[in-house]
């Protein structure tokens, strides 16, 4: 027993040295890395736990001041505050906007940039208006990266009525230089932004130059819900303007923040677990809450709705977004918007999923 005690209290005070260290020397750091004062004060801090341990042969004495040691950088971290002014990538530059008129929501400051590889673009920034009477269904976006399991970046994409998509990306806003690590983000270094654009950018840029799989699902719900779930967003994206927030890794991610809009907007519960932790898996966890509109399994799902061939097929055309989902343009007759309240699916224009 007293063994297991010894492993416990040892465990735990290498684990909370570990978040000691890591806070001072990641807490707020940029591209440059962490400044040499703060080496000096992680060394600082570690001798301090040290000393105490073994001048006073007391495992009480040690933890205690590990606590008093971490209550203090808890302070200090609370005082880094987020910001809308730094020097940023130039690809996040600019952060979308919205105004709002009744169902009419005016968008600046879109990004629809022309992709020759990853580093490599035209760049355009757009403005453009979006009448909520008209979105007929929205898309979930699933991107697992490469060479990491679970690891994923989720997106929301809206269909409107004449053909006409946009994409919400919830992201790090990087400055140059600036490369995304998950013990980073749990550390304020990253604001957050809602990149918002043509699918043509965020939908192809991750499908064609990043060749990172990607699936874009149906979702199922209502027209009602759905142009809920899209102002909510417009909402969220229009209030870090005034009030930034840091990304973090695990609660304030681009899947965490999809899910809180789902919540806002809905009673559907998103429980907190492995599959939206990890976020490769949460295409079976939204097939789960009924949230894809299928009506086969998970593998079968995912076949449909992979896109990379459709899409490098589509490349640089202006109709990407239709292609990639196996669709021709729809008749101008035809567009025909579904009533209000009905599943999006339900429209005439609505076509069958890619397969």
């Amino acid at each position: 027993m007293r063994l297991l005690a010894h492993v416990g209290f040892s465990v735990l005070l290498l684990l909370g040295t570990a978040w000691l260290v890591a806070a001072v020397l990641l807490t707020g750091g940029g591209p440059q890395g962490p400044q040499p004062w703060r080496y000096g004060v992680a060394v600082l801090l570690l001798s301090l736990v040290g000393l105490t341990w073994w001048r006073s042969s007391s495992r009480g004495a040690a933890l205690s001041v590990l606590v008093g040691l971490c209550a203090f950088v808890v302070l200090w971290i609370r005082t880094v505050r987020p910001s809308t002014t730094r020097d940023w990538a130039p690809d996040l530059v600019r952060a979308a906007r919205a105004d709002v008129q009744d169902s009419r929501v005016t968008f600046h400051d879109l990004r629809d940039f022309r992709y020759r590889g990853t580093t490599d673009w035209d760049e355009a920034w757009k403005s453009d208006t979006y009448d909520t009477r008209e979105l007929v269904r929205a898309w979930y976006i699933v991107e697992p990266f490469s060479g990491f399991e679970g690891a994923a970046h989720t997106m929301v994409s809206f269909e409107f009525s004449g053909d006409r998509f946009l994409a919400f990306s919830v992201e790090i806003r990087r400055e140059p230089g600036e490369t995304y690590s998950v013990l980073g983000g749990l550390f304020r270094q990253y604001e957050l932004i809602y990149v918002v654009g043509d699918e043509r950018d965020l939908v192809q840029l991750r499908s064609n130059h990043r060749r990172d799989d990607v699936y874009v699902y149906p979702v199922r719900a209502s027209q009602e819900r759905t142009v809920a779930f899209f102002l909510d967003m417009v909402r969220r994206m229009n209030a870090l303007h005034g009030r930034p927030e840091f990304y973090n890794s695990f609660t304030n991610n681009c899947t965490t923040n999809l899910v809180r809009h789902l919540e806002t907007v809905s009673a559907t519960h998103v429980p907190y677990d492995h599959r939206t932790l990890l976020p490769a898996y949460s295409d079976e966890l939204a097939l789960a809450l009924g949230l894809i509109d299928t009506d086969v399994d998970l593998e079968e799902t995912r076949k449909r709705h992979h896109i990379n061939a459709l899409a490098l097929a589509a490349q640089g055309r202006d109709d990407f977004s239709l292609l990639i989902r196996g669709r021709a343009p729809a008749a101008p007759l035809n567009r025909t918007r579904a009533p209000a309240g009905s599943p999006p699916g339900s429209s005439p224009r609505s076509a069958p999923s890619p397969r």
